[in-house]
Parts: structure tokens; C-alpha cells; sequence
């Protein structure tokens, strides 16, 4: 059976989702925005290099740690259910439904928390597996929140697919992400996808031969799938890593977030050729 893995942040979803959970946590619990201090603190050792982006998430989980479990999980829920859900890149959520409408296995992988992530298997294709990063939310010193098989970035995907018997996953796998991050995870399978990727991503691309969405060129990116202006795009999430808000003005407009018929059946056809023996495996795809 084909498998199709997918990275959330900036794949299926514009942006980190950690971000918006940000926003959308401190609107709900304002009395929290207390901990925005360890924020701060936390994002001027990772500019001194004195802080990595492992330890520097754990920062911005911490007040996490202080709820009850039952009260964060129904936060996670609703969360998903009031906003991440309407961040979908269409064409990509498309892609996703066209594998499984042709039988193969789906995976969301990400090093996003589990804890919200879980909550997106009613908005997935049936048996989608959803791997997200497991946490210990009062294992440290003062509750601070550790990581469990630690973050799931990188090679650690890799390691994690394959304990979960996703190890022949990659002969005839198609993998999709947008980070360089993720380059352990695409050279894992045979048909590897790049969606608006940062520099090093595309550098990577183009020297394997992976399949552009969109075309390969800055400009393209920075304004597909979704009608955002680039800077707009930076400045929001500037302001949501500082502040944990940003204007309305800012975002990109809602998607749906069930898949567009038409389009599920232009991209289960994309899949087609690419399957076939005779069919392109790299280049820049349309999709």
C-alpha cells in the first residue's frame, strides 16, 4: 500500500499553529498572560543562542502545566473546532483526501502538540494517523512542561515512523512539507512534494528532484495557495510570537474545511500519472 505523509505547520495549515493557539489560549484564559514574561525571556536567549528552538517551545508551553487535564483537552477541542479547522490550505487538504480515495494510508506528522492535534481526526480522511509531539506537562522543576520520545522535528520523524511500522512506508511513499526541517521526511519516500518552502527547503528540492507546487520562484510562493500579501504573513506571525495578537486585518481569509469535490478529483488524478512508471516524478507541478 502507497503511504502519504503529510507535515501540518505551513503544509496543510499557512503558518505555525502553535501561534494561534497562543492567541486563541490568552484570549480564553487573559489571567495567564503572565507567563508571557517566561515568553520574552525565552525569545532573548534564542536570539543569543543561548536557547534552542526545542527548549524554546517548551517555554511557551509552560502555563499548560497548571491546567487540569480535562479543562485543556476541551480548550484543544475547541480551539480546532473554532479556528485551526478554517486555516486548511485547500489544494493540499485536497491531496490528502484524493491518497486516501485511492487507498492509501495517511499520516499527519508534526511537531506541533499532540494535544490539539488529536482533535483534527473528525476533519481527516477515516484512519488517517495523526503523530504529533507527546508532552509531560509536570515532569520538571516548577511543573515545566518535557517532552515524551521528545520533539517530533527532523530525523525524529523518522525514527518515530518506523517504530510505529511505517518502515517500508517510503518505497512508493509521497511526502509533503514546506520546512527544511523536513528533509529527513521527504528523502524518506520516493515521491517528495514542496509547498512554498523556505530557501534551503527549495535548494534541497531542486538538487533531488522534488515537485514544486506552484512554481520554484519567491514571488510565487509567497502568494499561493492562499491571497495574503508575504508581508502580511510576516508581520502577523511577528506579532503573535511577541504578543499573542494580532489585527483581524492581518489574516488570511477563512478556508473550508472540507475539501472541494472538484478538486480532490483533479488531484487523485495528479497522483495517477505520477504513479505511473512512464509518469513525471519530479518537476514543477501544477497542483
Amino acid at each position: 500500500m502507497n503511504t502519504a505523509l503529510f507535515d501540518f505547520d505551513g503544509t496543510l495549515v499557512e503558518g505555525d499553529s502553535i501561534l494561534h493557539w497562543q492567541r486563541y489560549y490568552y484570549r480564553r484564559r487573559p489571567w495567564m498572560r503572565v507567563f508571557q514574561l517566561a515568553n520574552f525571556g525565552g525569545l532573548a536567549l534564542f536570539a543569543l543562542r543561548l536557547l534552542d528552538s526545542h527548549a524554546l517551545k517548551r517555554v511557551f508551553f509552560w502555563p499548560l502545566a497548571f491546567e487540569r487535564p480535562e479543562a485543556l483537552d476541551a480548550l484543544a477541542r475547541d480551539f480546532v473546532r473554532e479556528d485551526l479547522v478554517y486555516r486548511f490550505h485547500g489544494p493540499v487538504l485536497a491531496r490528502l483526501w484524493a491518497h486516501h480515495r485511492l487507498g492509501h494510508a495517511t499520516v499527519v506528522i508534526s511537531a506541533s502538540g499532540t494535544f490539539y492535534l488529536k482533535h483534527l481526526a473528525p476533519f481527516l480522511p477515516p484512519e488517517t494517523t495523526v503523530l504529533g509531539t507527546d508532552m509531560d506537562w509536570r515532569g520538571g522543576f516548577l511543573r515545566f512542561p518535557g517532552y515524551i520520545g521528545g520533539n517530533l522535528r527532523g530525523s525524529n520523524k523518522i525514527r518515530r515512523l518506523r517504530d510505529l511500522g511505517f518502515a517500508g512506508a517510503g518505497a512508493g511513499g509521497f511526502a509533503y512539507s514546506d520546512h527544511h526541517h523536513d528533509i529527513p521526511l521527504l528523502d524518506f519516500v520516493e515521491h517528495g512534494h514542496v509547498i512554498r518552502p523556505t530557501t534551503k527547503m527549495a535548494a534541497a528540492a531542486r538538487e533531488r528532484g522534488w515537485t514544486f507546487w506552484g512554481t520554484a520562484t519567491a514571488a510565487a510562493a509567497y502568494t499561493w495557495p492562499r491571497a495574503r500579501a508575504y508581508w502580511k504573513l510576516k508581520l502577523e506571525a511577528a506579532l503573535l510570537l511577541l504578543c499573542a495578537w494580532a489585527p483581524r486585518a492581518l489574516a488570511a481569509p477563512p478556508e473550508a474545511p472540507e475539501p472541494d469535490e472538484a478538486e480532490v478529483a483533479r488531484q487523485e488524478r495528479l497522483i495517477e500519472v505520477e504513479l505511473r512508471p512512464s509518469g513525471p516524478a519530479t518537476g514543477v507541478g501544477a497542483a
